[in-house]
């Protein structure tokens, strides 16, 4: 088979499709024929060695979609059978075939496109946990998700709305914005032209909101926090900048903020309920009333170039590839 490697860390120029060894499943895996693996960010910090995983050389990619060929022996879940269309979350799903831990292995309909599932595991589950699990958002919150075009920010949009809230988005550009507002948003500021931290504010009448979704980091992050009202709540899910952030205590403890830190990456296995997260969310899906907003698709082989585009926040939702 052929898979995305990296040899060493580096520029865009470390990214290899080529030959590799086909996964055998372990006892508590299915192996998977790949149609499609999303892109994250993650993937761009794995490839400059920023992020956890496996020893070099190795296979890139978080997510992927695809059809069951082999069970392992220990797989006892009755939803996975050999044949059944599944979309899975776990590393080294940028190949023609993944073994994935079944307990991260999601069956879906027909009526899903088997492309677009490739890149739903990591957006949709992250987008439910920052909003349930983590920032235990409320019917009649108000939520301020920065990045709302990201992957997560247009399904963070879709899923707030759907339970209740009134949705704050920011992205840097009138045509991100509209897509925003034409995924529910109620409000949509563009933080190149004025400040996010004032409009907030004064959308709020001072008080600020209750939940507020970041992953930028340094200043975003430290000005995202005094976007937050009394008692809210902070989660803070990446650092697309690159830069630290030099956060008050004032900021926090004076107005009694929460600032949440979250990983689903790295958050202990057991941890979060992924399979009940699924049971809510596909219907969702297939009901019409949450969509993946696809930006592009391109093949494996082009992977530099998915790398490239979503790092100069090009993107409009999300990028994925196909082998």
């Amino acid at each position: 088979m052929k898979a995305l490697r990296i040899e060493e860390y580096g520029s865009v120029e470390v990214l290899e499709w080529k030959d590799a060894t086909e996964p055998s499943p372990s006892p508590h895996q299915v192996l998977i024929k790949v149609d499609s693996a999303g892109v994250n960010y993650a993937d761009i910090m794995r490839r400059q060695g920023n992020y956890p995983g496996p020893d070099l050389p190795a296979t890139l990619g978080l997510e992927a979609s695809g059809t069951i060929t082999e069970l392992g022996s220990d797989v006892t879940d009755g939803r996975l059978a050999v044949g059944q269309k599944v979309m899975a979350m776990g590393p080294q799903g940028q190949a023609e075939y993944v073994a994935v831990n079944a307990s991260f292995v999601f069956p879906y309909p027909d009526s899903i496109d088997a492309v677009h599932a490739g890149g739903m595991p990591i957006t949709f589950l992250t987008s439910y946990h920052l909003l349930k699990s983590r920032g235990g958002m409320q019917p009649g919150d108000t939520v301020l998700i920065q990045a709302g075009a990201s992957g997560v920010g247009t399904v963070a949009i879709q899923l707030a709305k759907e339970w209740g809230a009134r949705v704050i988005a920011t992205a840097s550009t009138e045509d991100k914005l509209e897509l925003c507002r034409s995924l529910g948003a109620d409000i949509t500021i563009n933080y190149t032209e004025v400040d996010f931290e004032e409009e907030v504010k004064s959308i709020s009448d001072g008080r600020g909101v209750a939940l507020v979704l970041e992953c930028v980091g340094g200043p975003v992050l430290e000005k995202s926090v005094r976007c937050v009202a009394s008692y809210g709540r902070l989660v803070s899910y990446g650092n697309a900048s690159g830069q630290p952030a030099n956060l008050s205590a004032a900021d926090i403890t004076t107005v009694n903020r929460t600032v949440i830190g979250f990983s689903m990456g790295r958050s202990p296995i057991g941890s979060l309920d992924h399979q009940g997260a699924m049971d809510d969310l596909i219907p969702l899906i297939t009901g019409g009333k949450l969509k993946l907003i696809v930006d592009r698709v391109l093949p494996m082989s082009e992977a530099g170039d998915a790398h490239l585009h979503l790092a100069s926040r090009g993107t409009r939702g999300k990028v994925i590839l196909t082998p």
